[in-house]
């Protein structure tokens, strides 16, 4: 429920009158009855503490001439019927919040509560507008006051500005017994949909100049979140597009073809004036003196200008500011960025294409449906190189872009030579992620005496791992910050640990290359992670070996995948001096070999040499996104690590 209930405090900065609901186009009559009375809910469904009796959803693309010249597209209707199935649920449900979306302007609401003896209470009375911090606003009714077995009702409409594509959930964490769809445009649109996560084709039919596209689904169980995947793309929903709309004789049919040279043109487009700045501006950066490796002179120039050139607030996402007054103000946003780094490749001979995606936590783009607001990143392609970076993260360097970026479709825009003519070509592709060997991280532990445990530490971070250290440690502008990231690096739980030293390299962006790791070196004593029993040791290294992150996880069911932020690799070896005379009681407790077809796995063992123990310990995982067997695969190496964490080793005298 945390979604549905939630108070608000610091994020309200501003209360605004509420309008009455505005009865438009009701084409679910059956709803909000004058006689009604709560569903009988029984079975599976009176076992959640919530059960969603009835959900609808209407966009209606008919609407006023007024509202066409404010550039509205269309209307949606919102109906909920929440029933209440246990005490402790309602005494919970004090408090509804419903979040309107950006572009989305309030046009009514109702709501009210039916009680089991069919009494209902009008609730729009303690109902407020609230403006958030980010200018969205929210919609939130306070004081509900419910019992088991009654139902929360509601209706929302809102006018939407801009938006001919967009997409509508028809899952929650919460089980309905009947979900519906319904998409009214006038007969000149026409829409394409596309159904996912086992949505069934949508229906059509034409009444009053109107087509109508409709589906209906009949208890939908509720979705759990799971850590193991992103959770919006995994819930059965509509995604839906105009794709053309006729106006007597003339068509026209949008295109992501159109699309892309909407965006890609101002980005590239640079008079001689331009140029000539940027060739002065480029003569000034000392590292083009010199002849490099064209992977690390992408990383250079991601660099000097993401440190040199500040990034205030967006202004229109379309329209690229000048690049000579961006080279003067050394300042721009995010347009100009995109704008001044792709002029910087291009007059370096460095072949760059533009990308532009949406989020693997958020709806994919459809190569059938032109949803120009979920193309919403830009990526910067190197086709040479077969890797990207972001311009407008200042975060981030090549190869390593906002990894929820990676990994999923993207629309590729590029200009090309047709005789004397530039063309600007569109085609579809998935956006790139360095190899699993790039985001590497190691840890090399030595113990030379049990009597004195303190561990000499060497651990580095390459790649994603690597960037989001240096992140942390930017922002750490505080010695207790700086503290707590070292605290969230370093083996083991503090409290188990001293930390008696303990210092970083290469820990900020620089000239040096993400190829190039953090390195982090420290010595740590652990007195209370070393019992001698007789004459047995017992050593607690199973967080040095698995580390000390939660293995609770649940394996995604079905065909919902197992889905990680990026593919990494990672090392660990341990080295520790024995006592004369001892050995390892059991080298099976640290021996593993968990593999599938070398995508992913999970290799351990251990070695006695000259007076030494030494335990080597890989774990991959090759790609981002894991199907069918490598799911089981993971499950059992989740199951190892999570055993590796809790163990000791035991070292015994030899007989």
């Amino acid at each position: 429920m945390k979604r549905l209930i939630f108070f608000l405090s610091a994020i309200c900065i501003a209360s605004l009158p509420l309008l009455g609901f505005a009865q438009i186009n009701n084409y679910y009559p059956g709803t909000w009855k004058e006689d009604v009375r709560p569903a009988t809910v029984t079975g599976a469904a009176a076992q959640s503490p919530y059960y969603i009796t009835s959900y609808k959803i209407a966009r209606d693309f008919n609407i006023t001439n007024r509202d066409k010249a404010d550039a509205i597209t269309h209307y949606k209707t919102t109906y909920k019927s929440i029933h209440i199935n246990t005490a402790a649920a309602a005494d919970s449900l004090t408090q509804l919040a419903l979040t309107l979306e950006n572009g989305e302007v309030l046009r009514g609401f109702r709501i009210r509560a039916v009680f089991p003896d069919g009494k209902t209470a009008n609730l729009t009375d303690q109902t407020r507008s609230l403006k958030l911090a980010d200018d969205r606003v929210a919609i939130v009714v306070s004081n509900i006051q419910l019992q088991a077995g009654s139902e929360l009702e509601y209706e929302l409409n809102v006018k939407v500005a801009f938006d001919y594509a967009g997409a509508d959930y028809l899952q929650s964490g919460i089980a309905s017994e009947e979900t519906q769809f319904m998409l009214v445009a006038p007969r000149q649109m026409q829409f394409r949909f596309h159904p996912a996560n086992g949505v069934p084709a949508v229906k059509d039919s034409i009444a009053n100049n109107s087509h109508f596209h409709h589906v209906a689904l009949h208890q939908v169980p509720a979705l759990k979140v799971n850590d193991l995947y992103y959770y919006l793309p995994q819930l059965q929903r509509i995604d839906f597009a105009l794709h053309t709309v006729t106006s007597g004789k003339d068509t026209t049919r949008l295109s992501w073809d159109q699309f892309g040279q909407d965006i890609y043109i101002p980005y590239v487009a640079i008079n001689k004036n331009e140029q000539k700045q940027l060739e002065k501006e480029l003569e000034r950066w000392p590292f083009l003196k010199y002849r490099l490796p064209v992977p690390q002179l992408i990383y250079l120039v991601e660099q000097y200008i993401k440190t040199n050139y500040s990034l205030r607030p967006a202004s229109d996402f379309y329209e690229a500011p000048d690049l000579t007054t961006i080279i003067r103000n050394k300042q721009t946003d995010r347009n100009g960025m995109v704008k001044l780094m792709m002029a910087a490749y291009y007059t370096l001979n460095i072949p760059v294409q533009l990308l532009v995606t949406s989020s693997r936590d958020t709806i994919p783009l459809q190569k059938d449906l032109v949803n120009r607001a979920a193309a919403n990143n830009i990526l910067l392609y190197f086709p040479v190189q077969g890797q990207a970076l972001a311009p407008t993260e200042t975060n981030t360097r090549y190869p390593c872009f906002p990894p929820l970026w990676g990994n999923t479709l993207a629309l590729r825009c590029r200009d090309t030579l047709a005789g004397n003519e530039s063309k600007v070509l569109t085609d579809f592709i998935v956006t790139p992620q360095p190899a699993y060997t790039f985001s590497n991280s190691t840890l090399d532990a030595t113990l030379s005496s049990l009597s004195q445990p303190v561990w000499k530490v060497n651990q580095s971070f390459g790649g994603y791992g690597g960037s989001n250290a240096k992140v942390a440690f930017m922002q750490a502008n505080t010695p207790e910050l700086r503290n707590n990231i070292f605290n969230a690096l370093l083996p083991f739980v503090p409290g188990t640990r001293t930390m008696v030293s303990f210092e970083a390299q290469n820990e900020k962006f620089s000239n040096t290359p993400l190829d190039k790791p953090v390195v982090v070196n420290s010595t740590i004593e652990t007195p209370g992670l070393i019992v001698q029993d007789g004459d047995q040791y017992m050593i607690n290294i199973g967080q040095l070996l698995a580390g000390h992150q939660s293995y609770q996880f649940t394996i995604p069911e079905s065909n919902r995948p197992i889905e990680l932020a990026f593919p990494y690799y990672q090392e660990r070896r341990v080295h520790i001096d024995l006592p004369a005379g001892y050995t390892i009681a059991d080298k099976a407790a640290f021996t593993a070999d968990i593999t599938h077809n070398n995508v992913l796995g999970l290799k351990m063992r251990c070695e006695e040499e000259n007076n030494k123990l030494h335990i080597y310990l890989i774990e991959w995982y090759s790609q981002s996104e894991f199907q069918g067997e490598d799911k089981k695969v993971m499950g059992q190496m989740l199951d190892r690590l999570k055993k590796l964490q809790l163990q000791s080793l035991v070292l015994v005298k030899k007989k």
